[in-house]
């Protein structure tokens, strides 16, 4: 048997062995193009998640601030008898807070920023663009606000994830 083995002198010819690699080539470029199709499309679900999160967040701080709103009285910050007051182009909203401080919401250099009388600070990280914001508000026996955005995250084409958000927000004063 010893000799059977030794005798038998068959190998793999040059062109078995091309096919062969070629074969397995074809497969694991195939692999890593459907491995690289996944961590993409992973990124951009992440990134979408983390704009929604940010979001979240912001609107959490602006209806707690908003559920607070008072009446203006002497039309300082707003004009009288009013809680919430939008300029001509609706993209800033302002109104007396609880603690009878102009309150200003409005979008510089694409992150929505929020002015307390002297102070002023971004409420939306930097990885996030706003591209537009847009506040109607509606005057019944109770006022309230839409608060609708044009969201974007900042970074590679791919990963953007345009959204747009929308939110309604009511005061607790009563008339």
């Amino acid at each position: 048997m010893i000799r059977k083995i030794i005798k038998n002198k068959k190998g793999v010819t040059l062109l078995e062995l091309i096919v062969a690699v070629a074969i397995f080539s074809v497969v694991v470029l195939s692999a890593m193009e459907i491995f690289q199709m996944v961590i993409e499309g992973q990124r951009s679900a992440i990134a979408a998640q983390n704009i929604q999160e940010s979001m979240r967040y912001v609107f959490e701080v602006i209806s707690k601030e908003m559920r607070m709103a008072q009446k203006s009285g002497a039309g300082v910050c707003i004009s009288a008898n009013k809680v919430f007051e939008t300029d001509l182009n609706n993209n800033e909203l302002r109104f007396i807070n609880e603690k009878d401080v102009c309150v200003r919401y409005y979008l510089e250099n694409n992150r929505l920023k929020i002015d307390r009388g002297s102070d002023s600070d971004f409420i939306t990280p930097d990885e996030i663009k706003i591209s537009d914001i847009y506040f109607k508000v509606v005057d019944y026996a109770q006022s309230r606000v839409n608060i609708m955005m044009d969201i974007e995250a900042v970074g590679k084409a791919m990963h953007k994830q345009p959204i747009k958000m929308q939110t309604t927000i009511s005061s607790r004063y009563y008339e």
